[in-house]
């Protein structure tokens, strides 16, 4: 079987607005349930992972397409706290796919890939190769050009065996470890991961600029 943790539980202090980005109408339908629509028929269990007081909303929202395959639940501090939460509350499964709210133009065919490669590799994101020049830099002097022959841009849905992904969870809580996202926790583990093509149409909502005219 196969769990969805939905991350939602962010406050999105750079979109400007007073209402968590996540939960703002796109096209008249919340930009939380768009992301989330295209997992409907291919997980079996899902937990949207909110910020206190937007649990009744987001099951009022919810019950009538997912019924009793899905929860919702308050989440942590930061990220990684939320999607540990909404680990611990999936039921018995055994892929786990993270995805995040703001990326609300996820197609069922990148969702497929990843799957299909997490259940080959146990372990699964999908990617961009990186188009542009990247340079390092240490304040306003650039240290070294990269080399972006080496360099993906990570997306969500990020896919995992849960057993896996339970152990780089309780690690990192160990250590007092923080990734920026889920593969991170297993690669500092040395567990590989591996890629799939990305969809460069699944873009992550940042700024009002990245969907200005349909909020």
């Amino acid at each position: 079987m196969i769990g969805l943790i939905l991350a939602a539980a962010g406050a999105g202090s750079r979109f400007g607005s007073t209402i968590p980005k996540q939960f703002l109408p796109l096209d008249d339908v919340p930009v939380y349930l768009r992301s989330l629509q295209p997992f409907e028929r291919l997980v079996d269990h899902a937990v949207v992972v909110v910020p206190a007081h937007w649990e009744d909303v987001v099951c009022r929202q919810t019950e009538d397409r997912w019924d009793r395959r899905m929860r919702v639940r308050v989440g942590g501090n930061q990220r990684q706290d939320s999607v540990r939460l909404g680990l611990l509350s999936l039921p018995a499964v055994e892929i786990v796919l993270v995805h995040d709210a703001a990326r609300p133009f996820v197609t069922t065919c990148l969702i497929e890939r990843v799957i299909e490669e997490t259940r080959r590799s146990g372990a699964c994101i999908p990617a961009l190769p990186v188009s542009q020049t990247v340079k390092e830099v240490a304040g306003s002097t650039i240290v070294r050009t990269l080399d972006r022959n080496r360099l993906v841009l990570a997306q969500t849905p990020q896919g995992f065996r849960r057993d896996i992904l339970s152990e780089a969870f309780e690690r990192a809580e160990k250590d007092g470890f923080y990734g920026t996202d889920e593969s991170m926790l297993l690669e500092r583990l040395g567990v590989p991961v591996t890629i799939v093509e990305g969809d460069p149409g699944n873009v992550k909502i940042t700024f009002r600029q990245d969907i200005s005219g349909r909020i």
